[in-house]
């Protein structure tokens, strides 16, 4: 799967995204309906979301927050805690402090399910 064919199939399923007046911190809800093509082939016998999908909705949200074309330059740290399946929801809030960006993805019920630390450059 191409890195824009996942972005474009990641934003046609973003349910929600806000950011903050001092361009800083932002987040959004994403829905992953059973029709999402990173389930393909993951875990064929019980689909889970892949890691890959939430590192680059941290970097579709540093995008909107930048206002301009942006690419992953490093994760720093990377932890994932929680399977999420098909039909699942999940809320991302990111901010960015010293030019770097700290993501939280979180289940509605408040679960942890992955913690990311990263930056960015111009695409």
């Amino acid at each position: 799967m191409s890195d824009s064919f996942l972005r474009n199939a990641l934003r046609q399923r973003l349910r929600a995204i806000a950011i903050a007046d001092d361009r800083r911190s932002g987040s959004l809800s994403i829905t992953f309906d059973r029709a999402f093509p990173g389930f393909d082939g993951h875990f064929a016998e019980q689909s889970i979301v892949p890691g890959l999908c939430f590192i680059q909705l941290a970097v579709i949200l540093a995008e909107e927050i930048r206002s301009q074309p942006t690419r992953l330059a490093e994760i720093i740290r990377l932890k994932s805690l929680k399977p999420i399946q098909p039909e699942e929801s999940v809320n991302l809030a990111l901010t960015r402090r010293n030019g770097r960006w700290q993501a939280v993805t979180t289940t509605p019920a408040g679960e942890t399910v992955c913690q990311l630390l990263f930056t960015v450059k111009d695409a």
